[in-house]
């Protein structure tokens, strides 16, 4: 009786279909855990670097100052952008991101010379036109360039920087630290430049 039903299972359309899709059923299943849980240690491990990053200060001389700017771009970051070109630490500026022009236009009325200010055209995650920026850059001769931006968006922009040849420093906002959910945020930002380039 036990080699019948066995013989049964074997054939087409008996009853070793079912085992072979609970078989696959359980595959997908540690499949989809194996892949949460890579994405998961991911994440965190972005979110632990981005909170690092953003508590370090690395501000020096270099080739070029690159100020990423939001939307609305925040007084202390106008502030610390303003001072940072004020003590002479690059000859230039890019300004991008989605309030390239308004911060433009605020470090001019605040003295900076309107001839050493570049400004990016004002897209929101300006990843595409920033590499060929920073690429253009170093071709003309840049070695470096020091990063001011949102505190939890610095390791995305330093990673992008340096994709391009420089060598890259971050000055996040000072006595302005982070929250969670925009260190998750800037940890998402940057695995997805690091996975599509965007």
């Amino acid at each position: 009786m036990g080699a019948e039903h066995e013989a049964a299972a074997n054939e087409p359309g008996g009853g070793g279909w079912p085992l072979v899709w609970r078989h696959v059923r359980q595959q997908s299943w540690h499949l989809i855990v194996v892949l949460g849980t890579v994405l998961l240690i991911a994440l965190l491990v972005g979110t632990l670097a981005a909170w690092l990053q953003a508590g370090r200060d690395e501000v020096r001389n270099a080739d070029v100052l690159l100020i990423i700017a939001p939307a609305l771009p925040a007084p202390a970051l106008l502030e610390h952008a303003v001072e940072t070109y004020r003590r002479g630490y690059a000859p230039t500026v890019i300004v991008a991101g989605a309030g390239a022009e308004v911060l433009r236009t605020s470090m001019i009325e605040r003295g900076a010379p309107g001839e050493r200010i570049e400004a990016l055209g004002a897209e929101r995650r300006p990843v595409v036109e920033l590499r060929g920026r920073m690429r253009s850059a170093h071709a003309a001769g840049a070695q470096s360039a020091l990063i001011v931006a949102e505190p939890a968006e610095l390791l995305l922009w330093l990673k992008l920087t340096h994709d391009q040849g420089l060598r890259a420093y971050g000055t996040p906002l000072p006595g302005r630290g982070p929250g969670v959910l925009e260190l998750v945020s800037g940890s998402l930002g940057y695995w997805r430049y690091v996975l599509i380039q965007r």
